[in-house]
């Protein structure tokens, strides 16, 4: 029996040096999860290290040689386009149509703060017919993009038709947009506004914005989402996004167990734990209703601890034995 060669699911990741390590627990959840072999595509600066890249090829090899790991080096097509407080790196995404090669029709594209937490096959074999990307709806965004109520999306996870994006040569439109400064969040905005139409929407469980309670009741008040696939989310997410209070950053989050758990299967681990080592002695715990809704945040430094009504709103400081 002759033997059935499985195709691959392709998944991209945009990181520079200082993102490294934090892509790579991203990656190690990926392929932790995957049922099949999975096509890793890094798109870094020209100038990431060896070290770097030989490190992130061994993690994946030596977990499953069924997956593969390629490093793409970024293009000068948007040195000079505006990036606000961020770096030219938001638009890495972007250079994925040119990058990529010629047989890649369609993929994933994950932030490098993000945990997977199931297999994305499904996702990623999902028909988008002539939809340019698919994605979950943000509902703590006010934008005029696109034209469909509360359907802006999130860029963090993406689903890019790379074939369609390059049939329609909107690449070109990217990079001129790029260049202006009406976009708050750039890379997002400019994929919300362009897009326009043409984007398929998934459910919240795919990019769980794991950190931003607020936004997550907005969306549910905004009817985006039902409270019965909130509830779902927040109990099997499939892709959590570690929007706010990073657990790397020894912030205290619902969810943040989870991503220390991939983190210790990489070699990153102990780099990360040195780096919080080196950080003012500070804790941040939430008061959560229903397990689920933040309600008041405890800070506590030295010997003082503090309590905001969510998050924000001053009650009373006190000091501890």
């Amino acid at each position: 029996m002759a033997n059935i060669k499985i195709a691959p699911v392709n998944v991209a990741f945009c990181f520079d040096e200082n993102m490294g390590m934090l892509a790579g627990v991203s990656i190690m959840s990926l392929i932790y999860h995957a049922r099949r072999p999975v096509d890793i595509y890094c798109v870094v600066p020209p100038d990431f290290s060896t070290a770097m890249r030989g490190e992130l090829t061994r993690m994946v090899h030596e977990f499953n040689p069924m997956h593969q790991i390629t490093f793409l080096n970024a293009n000068h097509d948007f040195d000079a386009s505006v990036t606000k407080q961020y770096t030219t790196g938001i638009y890495y995404r972007f250079m994925l149509v040119k990058l990529l090669p010629a047989h890649i029709d369609q993929i994933i594209y994950l932030d490098a703060d993000t945990t997977v937490c199931g297999d994305l096959g499904e996702l990623f074999d999902g028909d988008m017919g002539k939809n340019l990307i698919a994605g979950v709806r943000d509902g703590g965004q006010n934008r005029p993009w696109p034209s469909n109520p509360n359907g802006y999306i999130n860029s963090g996870v993406l689903v890019m038709n790379i074939r369609e994006i390059r049939r329609t040569k909107i690449y070109d439109v990217w990079r001129q947009l790029s260049m202006s400064d009406e976009f708050s969040y750039p890379d997002q905005d400019i994929l919300n506004k362009t897009c326009d139409g043409r984007i398929q929407y998934v459910g919240p469980a795919y990019n769980y914005m794991c950190g931003d309670g607020t936004r997550l009741d907005r969306a549910g008040e905004m009817g985006i989402y039902t409270r019965d696939e909130l509830a779902s989310a927040h109990k099997n997410p499939m892709i959590i996004h570690y929007i706010l209070r990073q657990p790397w950053r020894g912030r205290e989050n619902a969810m943040g167990h989870i991503w220390w758990r991939y983190a210790a299967m990489t070699p990153f681990y102990h780099a990360f734990r040195a780096k919080l080592d080196q950080r003012p002695n500070t804790t941040r715990q939430w008061i959560l209703i229903f397990n689920m809704i933040p309600l008041c945040l405890i800070i506590t430094r030295d010997r003082r601890r503090e309590y905001r009504l969510f998050g924000i709103i001053p009650l009373v400081k006190i000091k501890t034995i």
